[in-house]
């Protein structure tokens, strides 16, 4: 699991790249430790971390973690 923690990290340090976010105050892996340990709709109120087990499941948190960045939910 702390390999499938490190590539959404990754993930998340290259959307905050691309969206250029610069707030020096923004602590990416605060905000992620948050976020993949609090129910989410889009997996029916399941915490992402509780996926991160299987390749199959990093690829979906993966997925949704990709959508936040637009606002985007399937």
């Amino acid at each position: 699991m702390i390999n499938a923690v490190a590539t959404l990290r990754a993930q998340l340090d290259e959307m905050l790249k691309e969206s250029g976010h610069t707030d020096p105050s923004f602590d990416a892996g605060r905000w992620l430790n948050w976020w993949l340990n609090n129910p989410l709709p889009a997996l029916g109120g399941a915490r992402p971390i509780t996926l991160l087990d299987t390749p199959e499941g990093l690829g979906t948190v993966a997925t949704i973690l990709a959508q936040t960045q637009s606002g985007a939910y399937a």
